[in-house]
């Protein structure tokens, strides 16, 4: 469904999936994105040293994964909506750091609706994301503005 009104929506709606790379190439993009070039994320052979987080590998950007989180409802919804609905904010908290090489799935399910009156309708989404094994890297709080 995409674009949707306050009124067609209801608490348990889930989104489709979506399932995002953390290969090298992928972390490497986002940094040169960001400008956050910080070599636990870039450098091979630093992270190999360094082993932070207890690991020999680099690992993805914290900022990486929340953009994974909150896609899960920009993809489904966008940014802003052809209708007027818009991102009203993200909260999100991260579990385990991703490993280069790991695909995150992120899920994500309506929780409540806010019915603050006409042009001030939202939504609250929760959304978690999952590693190859099945261990939880995060979640997040989507808060999504509805047209009635």
């Amino acid at each position: 469904m995409s674009n949707p009104t306050f009124g067609e929506i209801d608490t348990g709606y889930a989104f489709p999936g979506v399932a995002q790379s953390y290969a090298q190439s992928a972390i490497d993009h986002y940094a040169l994105a960001s400008l956050d070039m910080n070599p636990v994320h870039t450098n091979e052979e630093w992270a190999a040293r360094a082993q932070v987080f207890g690991m020999p590998i680099t690992v993805g950007h914290g900022m990486m994964t929340m953009s994974t989180l909150a896609s899960v409802v920009t993809r489904a919804w966008g940014v802003i909506g052809k209708n007027g609905g818009s991102i009203r904010y993200v909260d999100a908290k991260f579990t385990k750091p991703v490993k280069v090489g790991e695909t995150v799935t992120a899920t994500a399910k309506v929780k409540q609706k806010h019915f603050n009156g006409p042009g001030k309708n939202w939504v609250q989404v929760l959304v978690e994301g999952k590693d190859s094994t099945g261990d939880l890297i995060g979640f997040a709080e989507v808060g999504y503005n509805l047209p009635d």
